[in-house]
Order: C-alpha cells, then sequence, then structure tokens
C-alpha cells in the first residue's frame, strides 16, 4: 500500500512538473523555476520505488480480484497492472538515459547524485544529441500513454467501489486496512477466549 500511493503521489507531481517546465516560459505565470531539476529528482526517486515495488509484488501474494467478475473484465484488469507496472519502470528508466546523454545529473539529496549511464553520457556529442531527440519523443508519448492508463486504473476502481460494491477500492485504503487488521485482531481474541 505504502509502495501504491507513494508511487501514484509521485507520477502526478512528475506529470505536474513536466508540464511546468514544457508550456511555460520563464515569463509566463505558470512557470516554476525548480520544476525540472525537482523532476529529475522525482523521477529518480520514482524509479527506485518501482524497482522495489515490483520486487515486491514477485515476492509476496496479493488479493485476488472478485471471483464475479467476468473472465474479459478480470484480463483487462491484468493487463492494465502489468501495463502500469511497465510504464513505472520504462518511462522513468528512458528519463535517467535522457540525463546520461545530456551529462546532467538528478541530485538526491544535496550533492548526492544520481549516476549517468556511462554507456550513454560518453558517446560523442552528436550521437548524444541524436539520442536524447529520440529518447525525449518516446518518453513524452509513454509519459501522456501512461497517465491515460493510471486514470483508466482510478476510473475502475471507483467502478468497483460506487456500480459493483466490492472491497477493491477500499482494500487499498489505510484506514480501512487498520479497520481490516481491527476486526481480524478482535476475532483471534474472541477465538482465544472461548477455548
Amino acid at each position: 500500500m505504502l509502495f501504491h500511493w507513494s508511487i501514484a503521489a509521485l507520477i502526478v507531481f512528475e506529470f505536474a512538473s513536466a508540464l511546468l517546465f514544457s508550456r511555460f516560459n520563464p515569463s509566463d505565470v505558470g512557470y516554476f523555476r525548480s520544476a525540472y531539476r525537482m523532476h529529475m529528482s522525482a523521477g529518480m526517486a520514482l524509479l527506485a520505488l518501482s524497482v522495489s515495488c515490483v520486487a515486491w509484488r514477485l515476492l509476496h501474494t496479493y488479493p485476488s480480484l472478485p471471483r464475479d467478475m467476468h473472465a474479459v473484465t478480470s484480463a483487462l484488469a491484468k493487463i492494465v497492472h502489468i501495463l502500469l507496472y511497465v510504464f513505472i519502470i520504462v518511462v522513468p528508466v528512458i528519463g535517467w538515459a535522457i540525463l546520461s546523454t545530456r551529462n546532467s545529473h538528478a541530485a538526491i539529496l544535496g550533492k548526492l547524485s544520481w549516476p549517468n549511464i556511462a554507456l550513454l553520457a560518453q558517446m560523442p556529442y552528436e550521437q548524444r544529441v541524436t539520442f536524447n531527440d529520440v529518447l525525449l519523443s518516446i518518453h513524452a508519448t509513454l509519459s501522456y500513454a501512461g497517465i491515460c492508463l493510471v486514470c483508466l486504473h482510478v476510473a475502475a476502481s471507483l467502478y468497483h467501489h460506487f456500480w459493483r460494491g466490492d472491497e477493491v477500492l477500499t482494500r487499498m485504503l489505510v484506514r480501512e486496512r487498520m479497520h481490516s487488521r481491527q476486526r481480524i485482531h478482535d476475532a483471534a481474541q474472541l477465538a482465544m477466549g472461548e477455548l
């Protein structure tokens, strides 16, 4: 749950900060001077969290989808989840590659920086410019596609909550998870008392 909400917050921040530095000029009201630098640092944090999240996901079982879901809907949900995992890994990796072609570093803490990909950073200038342009286009396209997937994911969660009335959304909420644990604890205490 912590991975889910942290990554969700970073995705929203990343998309908003990219719009700030790519759509506004320094003289515009919407321009934010640190947006570019913060976008790069948050992107590297997103990459680290995403890799950790995927590793966690592979090592742990997650609650299954409701059993009464139609097979097609269930398959679509699984496909969207896989594509979301691809999105949260691939887009930051491409961002890292872009920084490497520019010989630029993303700050982590203070003067500590994320390292460049040596293969890209050491290419001749003309090649780095070409790679930068290609990667930037792919990065932007995949980012918009990923935001569409995130919107689809949110819409599906709301559909499950308001239309189907199942636990797909509520089991991802901290408050509900705490209530669930309390109910399990209470039931265990009751069972112990009855023994």
